[in-house]
């Protein structure tokens, strides 16, 4: 959809789930979760919905959350718990980054320059380099941190710290954790708008889950979709 809500247009018709979508770099491509094939792998299509492939089938784990810089960030039990693995856009070059055998990480995003993968492990947000090196705890709260995206020098994360999911924003380096929503519903799934001075997420503030746009401060934040389905899980 456009980012005010017009213009939504179905992507997949399928009768199992198609969810977690991200953009690739040059807005040509989407690439998503999908179960269709009988466990959730990666698959990438154009942004017309044609050419649907599954790029992980055949692991037999399940995969999950995708993000995609010059090549693909995504979550796999393959080894016996959630792990962050990379590969390439056409699904070659799997390689377990995380390698992190008693925690659970998940739900990578990329820093603008795709240097580095942020993503949650053991309820907190870490950074790592794009080879896996250089690990760096950038929350330490004990409540639960996650769903981390990077614009600028921000990332945005969901937290919760205040006793419900509420979506914050701090500086690459952990500092200036600050709550943008500060409301009594759950708000989760941030994502950046491109020029990182808008924030879309998931909320059921308006009595179902909607995806709602806020400015980057927390004000103006405005329900973009407004349906009674559930919308959840923004990509921009």
């Amino acid at each position: 959809m456009d980012s005010n809500g017009s213009g939504v247009q179905q992507l997949t018709f399928n009768a199992t789930d198609d969810d977690k979508a991200a953009w690739s770099p040059n807005r040509l491509q989407i690439v998503f979760q999908s179960a269709r094939d009988g466990d959730d792998d990666i698959y990438v299509m154009n942004a017309d919905s044609t050419g649907q492939t599954n790029i992980t089938n055949g692991s037999g784990a399940a995969e999950d959350a995708p993000a995609w810089s010059s090549s693909i960030a995504f979550t796999s039990n393959r080894d016996g718990n959630d792990e962050i693995y990379v590969m390439n856009s056409d699904g070659t070059g799997q390689t377990n980054l995380s390698n992190n055998p008693a925690a659970s990480d998940s739900g990578p995003a990329w820093s603008p320059d795709g240097s580095k993968i942020v993503f949650a492990s053991a309820l907190n947000i870490w950074v790592m380099n794009a080879d896996g090196t250089g690990l760096a705890q950038r929350t330490t709260d004990p409540a639960a941190d996650r769903d981390p995206d990077w614009c600028g020098g921000q990332i945005v994360f969901t937290s919760l710290r205040d006793g419900n999911p509420e979506i914050y924003v701090m500086n690459e380096d952990g500092t200036g954790q600050t709550n943008r929503t500060m409301n009594g519903a759950v708000d989760h799934d941030p994502a950046w708008s491109p020029d990182c001075s808008k924030i879309a997420f998931t909320s059921t503030r308006g009595g179902n889950s909607d995806i709602w746009v806020m400015n980057a401060d927390g004000q103006g934040a405005t329900n973009v979709t407004n349906n009674a389905a559930a919308d959840s899980n923004p990509g921009w």
